[in-house]
């Protein structure tokens, strides 16, 4: 079972949307009640408990306000609706549990999905990958989806979430249509990537950028990041053609030493930095991709930075994040023009490379033996 969090609601005014108009939805609470209510239902919390109002203007019972949580699930095998923070309503299979989080200062409430995995995985695959990309690509991504969630379960077994619905975990669309996505969850159903008697974490990017990254250079320290199959992929990769395997733009110099000297510790080299007019790469991995950077301001201060960092610190810039890390730049006519290479950290499965692989006939499997070297597939359930 994966718990997915899907919104985190911070104050008691606006309510969020479940259920279609006649829909069936079953509430569930922490102490064990449970009423049955029509949608479309209204759901907020306030400094009195929950409030949910259905479409006949019932509300819930006093005995349920104060649980910690209320979780709701629609009747029979049908998919619930929610509306997510842009306003979009999307369809959930699994319960959504509508959490308390009793640390904040503010009435603050998440709404997390408590889904089987199988049926998680189909939602990734469209979240990750174009729908028009093969079998034998989205089979691989699945495995990879599969691997880094079991991880995170596992990971945070204490927490109350084990992913969000976004690429900060990975993206998840909720129930989806893809028969595509559906075919390739089920050919893979249960296998997991393993090296010896270790999980493996299927890290995945958009693009490499015909170089791997290392996990331990992309993700951290952790000591399952330094094991062999995440050491990356060796040659040229297959993602040449994909739109961002190299890119160009242009970008301020004085808004990125800005967001370098804010996230820097106050004893670093990068706290005092102004406006940076140049970066150079000064250190490559095995595979040759940059992964360490000089960056020069206009007052002639240095400083070094790793790639990985550098794309996290510039996540807010005018006109965008970086794409990648792997980058480097010049000022010219009072800009700083840079060129990078790839979408994503790096490491891992690279998803336009595997969409390559599956346009030139190569399996799944073959796919697992490229981007995770060593790795072995196992069929955990």
């Amino acid at each position: 079972m994966v718990r997915v969090r899907l919104r985190r609601i911070v104050g008691d005014l606006e309510p969020v949307e479940f259920a279609h108009s006649g829909q069936s939805v079953t509430i569930r609470d922490a102490n064990g009640n449970q009423i049955d209510r029509t949608g479309p239902l209204t759901v907020r919390r306030d400094g009195d408990g929950w409030l949910i109002r259905a479409s006949d203007g019932s509300t819930m019972p006093r005995s349920m306000q104060n649980a910690p949580w209320v979780s709701l699930e629609a009747s029979g095998d049908a998919a619930l609706e929610m509306k997510d923070d842009s306003d979009e309503t999307r369809r959930y299979v699994g319960a959504i549990r509508c959490v308390h989080v009793p640390e904040t200062r503010e009435v603050t409430w998440e709404a997390i999905e408590h889904v089987p995995i199988e049926d998680y995985l189909p939602g990734v695959l469209a979240g990750e990958l174009y729908g028009h990309w093969g079998r034998q690509c989205q089979a691989a991504q699945a495995i990879a989806a599969r691997s880094f969630v079991s991880m995170e379960c596992h990971m945070r077994a204490s927490r109350r979430w084990d992913v969000i619905d976004t690429a900060g975990s990975q993206a998840y669309l909720g129930a989806v249509d893809d028969p595509v996505g559906h075919a390739a969850t089920e050919m893979t159903r249960g296998m997991v990537l393993t090296w010896g008697a270790e999980l493996v974490p299927g890290y995945f990017s958009s693009c490499c950028g015909g170089r791997a990254s290392t996990a331990t250079e992309a993700i951290g320290p952790n000591p399952i990041n330094a094991i062999k199959p995440l050491d990356g992929h060796t040659g040229d990769g297959y993602c040449q053609s994909a739109p961002l395997y190299q890119w160009t733009r242009k970008c301020d110099g004085r808004a990125l030493g800005s967001a370098i000297r804010a996230a820097a510790p106050r004893d670093s080299d990068l706290s005092s930095l102004g406006t940076i007019t140049r970066i150079d790469i000064t250190g490559r991995n095995q595979h040759g991709r940059g992964v360490t950077l000089q960056l020069t301001d206009a007052s002639g201060r240095k400083a070094t930075i790793g790639a990985e960092r550098l794309l996290q610190q510039a996540r807010d810039l005018p006109g965008g994040p970086l794409y990648s890390g792997w980058v480097e730049g010049r000022t010219r006519n009072g800009q700083l023009e840079l060129t990078g290479h790839g979408y994503g950290h790096g490491a891992g499965l690279c998803q336009y490379g595997a969409a390559a692989m599956d346009k030139a006939g190569k399996s799944f499997w073959q796919m697992i033996e490229y981007f995770y070297p060593g790795a072995e597939v196992k069929k955990a359930w």
